[in-house]
């Protein structure tokens, strides 16, 4: 235990940076209040978003109280993270367990599987509770200040708060571990991890097919009778996607009873089992995954005189440079998860769970009616472009281009290829990849409702410009704030705080504009002309600054 102890503390201090803060902090005592800074920017960034989406669980308690089901939020909220959390820490799994520069060297000390499985879940619990607390939090005070909820309601929240994220995590690690166990047999391991990667998320995709797929028939009306006249309806349908949920949201509400003690005492046993079967399946076969991953095998082909001539075949300067950008992203495993297939996956996620829902065909879907008003299109339109925009700030292409670089950066130095076409060809490649997420998008509404060509057409064309001013400014972050010290490739993209304000730029820019868009617009055609000339004067200027003071500051950096 000691040793498990050990090298918890001591991922926990890499991870995390405090060993860099420290170093830094001896040389420079302002180091900690750059830190602190940074933390008071990203709240400041983030606070507009979690007001209104305080302001929503507000409205929902009061309109749900007389119904005597307020507690649906409490749900909302659990289940919202539990499925981020499961979804989004296949990618941390993957990349932390695998991917981490580390991971060949624990193999040779005298740790046994489940130490080591045991403190890089640890780690990963570390950050998911980062990620757990701006949407958690919100709908625990709500509920707890509304409710004038007791002493024993908040030592619940706390407790569920740190529980929340075991279970989902567990059931993410589980078939990650089994699946890499095999991932690293054959000559091609980086394809076969990245196959591995895509069909534990096809697993997870498969366990919502199946679940959705034989779920009750929402628009039953012995159902909705049902859901609205029980206390419990509404949280009982909520936490069918996490079925463990409901004893945590049943605990909260009836806080104040034995049966709230009784549920949270089974959501905790659940919670630790799942981390206890985890650990165990780590413990055998989390080591035979990490052996011989790091190992590569020559191909030996023999080259004939066509290999030579086309290897020999000159190209575009500026094509060529953003091709081998598309290049490493799709060949290193980390990038490939964190920045490739998010922006292809992410859509698929989002449109999945409207496909999978049953409906009578002889029905008009709820949204059918709204599309077919003026205001209705202007609020698809804002919801589409709004999740390109998100999808652009944190796919992490540009904005970890210099990072992924890292000590080899001084490479492009040298290279015949001025700076200003070296920005270029990042752009574009980031570009491309966020066209793809775009399609994709707008592919997936389409196929949900009937849209018309000019309506697709419009939203497409806001889209296309849209994307422009995100790259660039996600570019223009890591131009200024390279993050080129590093021993692997997960922590370039990974554990790079350059995406986060990326993401921050993209909600306060997109955010900005679609408010307006939403307050004061209402028409389609309107609405489409305005973004697309906010959006373009946008790219003018970040354009423009990553041509003059970037390319400036590119000029200074040194690999």
């Amino acid at each position: 235990m000691n040793r498990f102890i050990t090298l918890l503390k001591t991922l926990l201090i890499n991870n995390l940076g405090i060993s860099a803060i420290q170093a830094k902090a001896r040389k420079n005592k302002l180091e900690y209040l750059k830190v602190l800074g940074l933390g008071v920017a990203i709240a400041a960034g983030v606070a507009p978003s979690l007001w209104l989406y305080s302001k929503i669980l507000i409205q929902g308690y009061d309109l749900l109280a007389p119904l005597g089901q307020q507690g649906a939020i409490l749900i909302l909220g659990i289940v919202m993270v539990s499925s981020m959390i499961f979804f989004f820490g296949i990618f941390y799994v993957i990349n932390f367990f695998y991917f981490a520069g580390d991971a060949q060297n624990l193999l040779a000390l005298p740790l046994s599987g489940w130490q080591v499985l045991g403190a890089r879940f640890s780690v990963v619990i570390a950050y998911e509770y980062l990620t757990e607390l701006p949407f958690i939090l919100p709908p625990l005070l709500v509920f707890g200040i509304k409710s004038g909820a007791s002493l024993t309601y908040w030592l619940y929240a706390l407790i569920g708060f740190l529980l929340i994220p075991l279970l989902p995590l567990s059931l993410a690690t589980i078939p990650t571990v089994i699946v890499m166990r095999f991932a690293n047999l054959g000559r091609r391991k980086d394809l076969f991890k990245i196959l591995g990667g895509l069909m534990v998320i096809a697993l997870a995709i498969g366990y919502q097919f199946l679940f959705q797929k034989s779920g009750i028939n929402a628009m039953d009306p012995a159902f909705l009778q049902n859901l609205l006249t029980d206390q419990y309806g509404l949280v009982n349908l909520i936490s069918r996607v996490f079925p463990s949920t409901k004893y945590l949201g049943l605990a909260l509400i009836s806080a104040n009873k034995v049966a709230g003690l009784i549920n949270l005492l089974i959501f905790a046993a659940l919670s630790l089992l799942a981390v206890a079967l985890a650990w165990l399946v780590g413990d055998k076969l989390y080591f035979k995954g990490l052996v011989g991953s790091s190992e590569t095998t020559a191909r030996r082909k023999m080259l004939t005189s066509s290999d030579y001539e086309r290897f020999g075949k000159g190209s575009p300067a500026l094509l060529s440079y953003c091709m081998k950008e598309i290049r490493l992203l799709f060949r290193v495993p980390p990038y490939f998860m964190n920045c490739v297939l998010t922006n292809l996956l992410v859509p698929v996620i989002l449109i999945i769970p409207f496909l999978l829902q049953s409906h009578n065909k002889q029905e008009a879907l709820p949204w059918e009616d709204l599309i077919s008003q003026p205001v209705g299109q202007t609020i698809l339109m804002v919801v589409i472009v709004g999740a390109v925009i998100f999808l652009a700030g944190s796919n992490a292409i540009t904005a970890t281009s210099l990072s992924r670089e890292g000590k080899e950066f001084f490479i492009s130095k040298y290279i015949p290829l001025s700076y200003k076409q070296q920005v270029q060809a990042k752009l574009l490649s980031g570009y491309l990849l966020g066209i793809i997420g775009a399609v994709l998008l707008l592919i997936g509404a389409i196929i949900l409702m009937p849209l018309k060509i000019a309506l697709i057409g419009m939203i497409l064309a806001v889209s296309l410009v849209a994307i422009v001013p995100i790259i660039e400014a996600g570019l223009l972050i890591d131009i200024f704030r390279p993050k080129l010290d590093w021993d692997n490739e997960q922590k370039a993209v990974k554990q790079n705080l350059n995406v986060v304000f990326s993401i921050l730029f993209s909600i306060l820019l997109g955010g900005a504009v679609l408010y307006i868009v939403i307050r004061f617009i209402h028409s389609p055609i309107l609405a489409a002309t305005f973004m697309l000339s906010c959006f373009t004067v946008a790219a003018v200027v970040f354009y423009y600054l990553l041509m003059t003071r970037g390319i400036e500051q590119y000029r200074k950096l040194e690999g």
